[in-house]
């Protein structure tokens, strides 16, 4: 579980740093503050599915009796497939 919320804030860290990057190089700069909430809006999706995902994973484990590794083993094995 801690993975999942290192990696959302990790995604979401990098969503600001990036609109904030991308606000400088625009011909017309727009106001950091402004720049700030966009990309706090873009991260919202984004951790709502990765908490999805992961929430959806771990009740299906709870259902089949498997571990967290095991399920993490299984979707690796349907990725390589």
């Amino acid at each position: 579980m801690v993975d999942i919320i290192n990696l959302v804030a990790l995604s979401g860290i990098f969503n600001v740093l990036f609109f904030w990057y991308a606000s400088t190089k625009m011909k017309s700069k727009p106001d950091p503050v402004k720049t700030l909430i966009v990309s706090f809006v873009f991260s919202i999706p984004l951790s709502f599915l990765l908490i999805g995902v992961y929430t959806t994973m771990l009740v299906y484990a709870v259902k089949t009796g498997a571990s967290e590794d095991a399920m993490w083993e299984f979707m690796e094995q349907e990725e390589l497939q």
